[in-house]
């Protein structure tokens, strides 16, 4: 069956994305951005799991390629879902340029002195989970407010250019570059991308190339898989070999040669589940809130314990590793693996319920007056994209992430005078970016 399931993600995958064709902005909404990360991460895997499924029985395999045929086919379903027009109106909020700049310089000054101070500590890492744990999970949250500062100057400085936009946005990228050419993180890269492209949408309509996205598409798809290599390179500065690095050789590896691989864990998660029938039926969307947003330095690692539901916070990861299978330290079991373990087969809904969220955030960031919108809209893809790569259960506290900070700055910037009606217009009045349109209107909620 595996072979079944193979072309039918394949077909999916191809009938999706040769509609960009004929409109690149198509890219940049959920069910065609979701279908890049399923081609770019998940299906080279996919047909190096079926070749080598190593010490998952063909069984697993056959589930776990079933459950990403159907959490594939969710997010491109659940995109034709009416949008929840509550939500639109909630979100389109006009803004005062001024005061947007006070809150992205404040979130990269925040981004550069909390990331400073997590240089000035001894980082700890738990022997479990692998991941960071003390004083230094505190820095990093709020250091990552650096990539909102960055989208918000960003936004500003082409709607209008000042030199106190272009001196922000020029500090303001300076440490996500780092990490992208530094220590090759990913998701670092996919984020610049994305603020990069999506602000050049969102403010002056400019749409990329389509052979610029099927070439970006087909170079990250070559480049995932050499990743390691790249980052162990850069850690021992040998940057002259990275030059040398062959990628398609490295690409070939994983049709040729027996890899590392984190749907190979989420076939191993989905069989384990299935034996055993410890289905966590939510608790883990539940948990992974408490573990990102409750700081046991503050509140005591009892509390946050009690908060649970079902685990400690150490359980917490070694349900996730509860296998036969052992998991390569940094690896993750993917969405795939994740949503089983929730809901079972069910399971795949989720991606039906975020293409719900993200259907309604588009609709209201193709609108110029929508800066908050657009703000949280380019923000959370991220998140999306590691509901495929890592777990679902990290989309929450993404989403949550952003729209709090961003809602807090909006409630400083907010331009209170223009005024909604119940018909969904706004009186005239000066916006972010609006110069002397015509005034919003939202579709009806009928």
């Amino acid at each position: 069956m595996s072979d079944l399931y193979l072309i039918l993600l394949v077909i999916g995958i191809a009938a999706t994305l040769l509609r960009v064709a004929g409109d690149s902005a198509r890219i940049f909404e959920y069910p065609y951005f979701m279908s890049a990360v399923f081609a770019v991460f998940i299906l080279p895997q996919a047909f190096s799991l079926a070749r080598f499924p190593g010490r998952v029985s063909d069984g697993a395999v056959d589930d776990a390629l079933l459950m990403t045929c159907l959490c594939f086919a969710a997010s491109v379903i659940g995109y034709s879902i009416a949008p929840s027009m509550k939500l639109v109106r909630l979100v389109v909020r006009p803004v005062l340029p001024a005061r947007m700049l006070h809150i992205g310089a404040f979130f990269i000054l925040c981004g550069y002195f909390f990331g400073y101070q997590l240089t000035q500590v001894e980082v700890e890492y738990n022997d479990q989970r692998g991941g960071m744990t003390g004083t230094g999970t505190l820095y990093l949250f709020f250091a990552s407010l650096k990539l909102p500062g960055l989208a918000i100057v960003f936004s500003l400085l082409l709607r209008e250019f000042t030199l106190p936009r272009l001196l922000w946005t020029f500090l303001g990228i300076l440490i996500p570059l780092v990490e992208v050419f530094l220590a090759g993180r990913r998701e670092a890269a996919a984020a610049l991308g994305l603020v990069g492209f999506l602000s050049l949408y969102f403010n002056r309509r400019i749409k990329p190339p389509v052979l610029l996205v099927y070439g970006a598409l087909s170079l990250a798809m070559l480049a995932i898989p050499a990743t390691g290599i790249y980052r162990e390179l850069a850690y021992q500065g040998r940057m002259v070999e990275i030059r040398k690095l062959d990628l398609i050789k490295n690409f070939k590896d994983y049709f040729g040669k027996e890899s590392i691989l984190e749907l190979r864990n989420a076939a191993a998660v989905i069989e384990s589940t299935q034996r055993f029938g410890n289905y966590d039926f939510g608790a883990g969307y539940w948990n992974q809130m408490v573990f990102r947003f409750v700081p046991a330095q503050l509140v005591g690692k009892q509390f946050k314990d009690s908060l649970l539901i079902g685990y400690t916070v150490e359980d917490m990861f070694k349900a996730e590793r509860g296998t036969a299978h052992e998991f390569m330290t940094g690896s993750t079991q993917t969405g795939m693996g994740d949503s089983f373990k929730q809901f079972g087969w069910f399971g795949c809904l989720f991606f039906a319920l975020v293409a719900l969220i993200f259907r309604s955030f588009w609709l209201a960031a193709i609108h110029p007056h929508a800066m908050f919108a657009q703000l949280v809209y380019l923000l959370i893809c991220t998140s999306a994209m590691r509901a495929v790569t890592h777990q679902t259960v990290d989309f929450l506290p993404g989403f949550t992430y952003q729209f709090i900070f961003l809602w807090l700055g909006l409630l400083y910037a907010q331009d209170r005078g223009p005024r909604f009606t119940s018909a969904g217009r706004a009186s005239p009045g000066k916006m972010a970016g609006t110069g002397n349109g015509p005034p919003l209107q939202l579709p009806s909620s009928q």
